[in-house]
C-alpha cells in the first residue's frame, strides 16, 4: 500500500512506513505477512456520484478504482561538516485499476516527485534525481489475469511494470517514491499455501525515472540479466508460520531467505512473538559482481502489554561479504532508518519500544524508538577492522482522529549515528551523523 502512513515496532524499515501499527505483538507484521496481506478497500470515495452510476455497467467499469496518494517530504542529513543532504519535495501517485473482463484487468500508476527547495550544493537525498531534478514516470502498468478454476484458483498473474513487496525485492518506500520492477509474476494469497513466483527483468530506483536491468542495478554495468524467483508462506497452525524465498540473479548472485514465526497470546493483556530468519547469499554463473559467499542469521522476540510493544533482536553476518541489497531493502530485524547492520562479520543487537496505547491512539498519536549497536565488522577485501557503530531512532506519528481528515498522516523522524573513532577526534561522538525527516501523507480514494 504505497502511501499509507504508519509504523510498527516489530517490522523492518521498508515495511514500517507501509503497514498499520500493531496493537499487539502477535499481529502479523513480518516480511512474509506483508507480502501476502490483503489491503483493505476504502469506502471514502470522492466521486461517489460517478461510482453510483457505474453500478449498472459491466464489471470492467463498475469495479474501477482510482486513487490519489499525496506526499510531502522534507529531508535533512549531515554526514559531516562537508557532506550535507537537504531537499523538500512534494508529489505522489495517481493509480488506476479496472474491474474484471473475462478474468482480465489492467492497472497503471503515475509517480511524481517535484522539488520545492533543494540547495545547489546538496548531495543526493533520494527524494529527487541525484542532481535534484524532478521525477515523472509511469512506474506501474500491468495486465492481470485471475484464475477462478483449476488448481491455480485464487492465483493472479501480473505482466510488466508492478510494485513488488517481498523480502529483498520490494518498494523500499522510505523516501518520496518507492522502487518498482518490470517482470512477470504469479501470486496467491489467503490460502493454505500462499506463494509467489516469476521472472524480474528490470528495476526503477526510487530516485530515477529509468528502468535498468537487474544485473546492472547489482553493479554489472552494461549487462542485461534478470532474476528468477519463487517463494511460499505456510501457516502450520494458528500460531506458527514458516516461509522461504529464493532469488536467482542470473550471472550475479543467488539469495535464499527463510523465516519462522511463533505467536501466542500469553494472557488477555500480554502477547508474544518469537521469530528467526536466515539469509544465504552467494555469487553464481559468470559472477559479474564478484566471487563471494555470505549469510545472515537473526532472531527477534517481541512482547506487548496494553499497546506497548517491547522487542529485542540480534543478528550475525558471515565474514566473506556484506549482505547485498540492490533490488529493494533487507528484511532483517536490524534494518533501521539509516543502517542495516549487515556488514561482513558484524554482530548486532537491537532494543525497540513502540506505543499504540488507547490514550495516545484516541488522540491520533503513536511512535517508536529503536537503539542498535553493531560490532566486529571487517572489510571483506582487506580483512581490516571496520568501526563499531550505533544508531538511535525516534519516530512520532500523528493521524487526526475522526472522519474529516481521514487518510492524512504526519510523521516526524530523527536518527543519530555514532561511529566509533569517527568525528572530531573525541573518539565517541554520538552525533557523528544526524538525520531528520518530516513526511506528510494524504490518501484520497477518488473512485
Amino acid at each position: 500500500m504505497l502511501f499509507t502512513f504508519s509504523q510498527m515496532s516489530g517490522a523492518t524499515e521498508y515495511i514500517s512506513q507501509e503497514a498499520p501499527t500493531p496493537e499487539s505483538a502477535n499481529k502479523p507484521d513480518g516480511a512474509f505477512d506483508h507480502t501476502f496481506q490483503k489491503k483493505p478497500l476504502s469506502e471514502r470515495l470522492l466521486m461517489k456520484d460517478l461510482k453510483e452510476r457505474l453500478k449498472s455497467e459491466q464489471p470492467f467499469w463498475r469495479d474501477t478504482k482510482l486513487s490519489a496518494d499525496l506526499r510531502s517530504f522534507n529531508f535533512d542529513r549531515d554526514n559531516s561538516s562537508t557532506d550535507t543532504r537537504e531537499a523538500w519535495a512534494a508529489g505522489g501517485r495517481l493509480s488506476y485499476e479496472s474491474g474484471l473482463w473475462k478474468n482480465f484487468s489492467v492497472s497503471a500508476a503515475y509517480y511524481n516527485s517535484s522539488k520545492i527547495s533543494a540547495p545547489s550544493d546538496s548531495g543526493p537525498t533520494g527524494l529527487l534525481e541525484p542532481r535534484q531534478n524532478n521525477i515523472s514516470v509511469i512506474a506501474e502498468a500491468n495486465l492481470r489475469y485471475q484464475f477462478t478454476t483449476t488448481f491455480l484458483e485464487g492465483s493472479e498473474i501480473r505482466l510488466y511494470r508492478q510494485a513488488l513487496d517481498i523480502p529483498y525485492i520490494n518498494g523500499d518506500d522510505i523516501r518520496m517514491l518507492p522502487i518498482t520492477h518490470e517482470g512477470y509474476t504469479i501470486k496467491r494469497s489467503n490460502s493454505s499455501l500462499d506463494y509467489i513466483a516469476g521472472h524480474i527483468t528490470k528495476i526503477k530506483k526510487r530516485d530515477s525515472e529509468k528502468f535498468v536491468h537487474m544485473s546492472e542495478a547489482a553493479g554489472a554495468q552494461g549487462s542485461d540479466k534478470g532474476l528468477t524467483m519463487a517463494g511460499a508462506l505456510i501457516p502450520v497452525n494458528e500460531q506458527f508460520t514458516i516461509g522461504a524465498t529464493n532469488y536467482y540473479g542470473w550471472d550475479t548472485f543467488n539469495t535464499f531467505f527463510a523465516k519462522a514465526t511463533y505467536r501466542k497470546a500469553i494472557k488477555d493483556d500480554l502477547d508474544m512473538e518469537l521469530s528467526g530468519q536466515f539469509t544465504d547469499q552467494r555469487s553464481v554463473g559468470e559472477e559479474l559482481v564478484g566471487d563471494f559467499s555470505t549469510n545472515l542469521l537473526a532472531a527477534q522476540a517481541s512482547f506487548d502489554w496494553h499497546g506497548v510493544i517491547i522487542k529485542t533482536a540480534a543478528s550475525v553476518t558471515g565474514d566473506d561479504s556484506d549482505i547485498r541489497v540492490p533490488w529493494g531493502e533487507s528484511p532483517s530485524y536490524l534494518s533501521l532508518q539509516r543502517l542495516d547492520f549487515h556488514r561482513a562479520n558484524e554482530k548486532a543487537i537491537l532494543l525497540g519500544v513502540s506505543y499504540n496505547t488507547g490514550f495516545f491512539s484516541s488522540l491520533g498519536l503513536s511512535g517508536f524508538i529503536n537503539i542498535a549497536r553493531g560490532v566486529d565488522a571487517k572489510s571483506p577485501v582487506s580483512g581490516e577492522d571496520r568501526p563499531d557503530q550505533n544508531e538511535y531512532d525516534i519516530t512520532l506519528d500523528y493521524k487526526p482522529p475522526g472522519e474529516l481528515f481521514k487518510g492524512l498522516g504526519i510523521r516526524a523522524r530523527a536518527a543519530f549515528i555514532d561511529i566509533d573513532g569517527d568525528g572530531n577526534g573525541n573518539g565517541n561522538n554520538w552525533n557523528d551523523i544526524r538525520d531528520y525527516r518530516l513526511i506528510v501523507n494524504y490518501s484520497i480514494p477518488l473512485l
